[in-house]
């Protein structure tokens, strides 16, 4: 199914000189990850999507438990793409390889797709000491912002709520504003946290919420002027 907005070119990503891909913030990222899947998989790229913390399992994907290097390299002969991850039982999610691995199975695909944070569904986070977990092969960090945050209180909003109220330096009860959004996609205490050298885009993800695009644009017009490539859309309109 082809789709009227193309993700790779909204978010400039080179992923020919820049094949790991990390993704990092609110909720949201592994829609987005799927989607660029999808998107490389019709340009006839081979796909390994992992994590570096949780990710939800889904069942019916192709998978590989433990990034077994064989079983992955025929199962991207077979699909173009595999989800290469270790999976709890208990929790029925994919969770993180070791850092070696990680670089073992990057040779085998054109791009690797990594999900690297967590937010529990929350739309925007400031991470902890130990958050996100970058792996040391990611070339690009993308972090996602649900616009659903915008006006809403920070203790609703906000995965780690007491951290981004100390963070912005407001109450738990106050709103989220456009401003906020911008400072913690650009902090480096916020989602700018370990990203260094790293090419970073950010995205505003659920832009369908908002019954006017200006704040978005407002956010993205900021963000440009910090020298922060950003585009807002939605994953679920199309």
């Amino acid at each position: 199914m082809k789709h009227q907005t193309d993700f790779l070119e909204l978010l400039q990503i080179d992923y020919e000189k820049y094949p790991v891909i990390a993704v990092v913030g609110g909720g949201g990222k592994t829609s987005l990850i799927y989607r660029l899947t999808d998107e490389l998989l019709d340009r006839g790229k081979r796909v390994i999507i992992t994590t570096t913390t949780h990710m939800a399992g889904e069942t019916e994907l192709p998978f590989v438990r433990g990034g077994d290097a064989v079983k992955v390299q025929e199962t991207l002969d077979r699909e173009g793409y595999v989800i290469a991850a270790e999976y709890e039982e208990e929790t029925g999610k994919y969770a993180s390889l070791e850092e070696g691995k990680l670089e073992e199975l990057k040779k085998l695909c054109d791009v690797m797709l990594v999900e690297a944070d967590g937010a529990k569904h929350h739309p925007v986070k400031v991470p902890a000491e130990w958050e996100p977990v970058i792996p040391a092969c990611a070339d690009i960090v993308i972090s996602v912002i649900g616009l659903d945050c915008l006006g809403q209180p920070i203790s609703q909003s906000a995965y780690r709520m007491e951290r981004t109220s100390e963070f912005l330096k407001k109450s738990l009860e106050a709103p989220i504003t456009e401003e906020d959004i911008v400072k913690i996609a650009t902090s480096i205490c916020g989602l700018f946290k370990d990203v260094e050298e790293r090419v970073y885009r950010v995205y505003l993800n659920k832009s369908d919420i908002l019954t006017e695009k200006a704040p978005a644009e407002h956010i993205v017009e900021e963000l440009e002027k910090k020298h922060t490539i950003a585009a807002y859309g939605s994953l679920w309109e199309e």
